[in-house]
């Protein structure tokens, strides 16, 4: 698994130049370049955000980001219920086998300690959201002390998440749901400011939407709120 390694500290002002920039080269841009383009975006403008966040409470020699793979195994009571008992024999005879296996698009670690987890995303609806807390709730299983964190460039679930100033958001009624229903606690961190729209692409000229200075700072105090446990 790649290891996010900057050579150099990044600050607000540099990661709205890189949002800026990398957006603005999307105008001549197919779709499937500027999928890919923002796939990879987003997680920079992350890596950036939180090596800026722990720097200013803690050493950056004890953190490191990077991509996560965690193995989950077969859950036993459910072996112990397969029918008919052939299919429970092949199972237990190839219990090794039964892995799922969960990528997290970045996990904070500090001083080699998973501490957080983090899907990073141009934006969240609520379908998407379910398939991601079902990640988490299968990571927490292995690691139950763990945080975890949905990073979005644009608000699609609703609610007040589309302001990245509020340090706390009311949310929305669906996504509050989903969330009761999970044993997952879930802080959701957006950078623009308003909601996303398909027939708005951030990526085209006429709808290119600005991150202000203050949007980038909002995010860094709320990584040094999560990680605030652990300097």
């Amino acid at each position: 698994m790649a290891v996010s390694h900057p050579t150099t500290l990044a600050n607000s002002e540099s990661i709205v130049r890189l949002y800026t920039d990398s957006i603005r080269s999307m105008y001549t841009m197919t779709s499937g370049e500027i999928r890919s383009k923002k796939g990879k975006l987003v997680p920079k403008i992350l890596d950036a955000i939180v090596r800026q966040a722990w720097h200013e409470i803690g050493a950056l020699d004890r953190l490191e980001i990077r991509r996560q793979r965690v193995e989950v195994p077969i859950n036993a009571y459910y072996v112990r219920t397969l029918t008919p008992e052939s299919t429970k024999t092949h199972v237990k005879e190839n219990i090794a086998g039964y892995i799922y296996r969960v990528e997290l698009d970045r996990a904070v670690l500090i001083d080699e300690r998973l501490v957080l987890g983090i899907e990073c995303k141009s934006y969240t609806e609520n379908a998407m959201l379910k398939r991601v807390l079902k990640d988490f709730e299968l990571t927490l299983q292995r690691h139950p002390e763990m945080l975890f964190c949905v990073f979005q460039l644009e608000n699609a679930l609703g609610g007040d998440y589309g302001e990245p100033c509020k340090m706390d958001y009311l949310g929305s009624e669906s996504t509050h749901t989903l969330l009761s229903h999970s044993p997952v606690c879930l802080e959701i961190i957006t950078l623009l400011n308003g909601n996303r729209t398909t027939q708005r692409e951030i990526h085209r000229p006429a709808h290119f939407k600005a991150l202000p200075l203050e949007n980038v700072e909002a995010c860094v105090k709320k990584f040094q709120r999560l990680l605030s446990p652990f300097v």
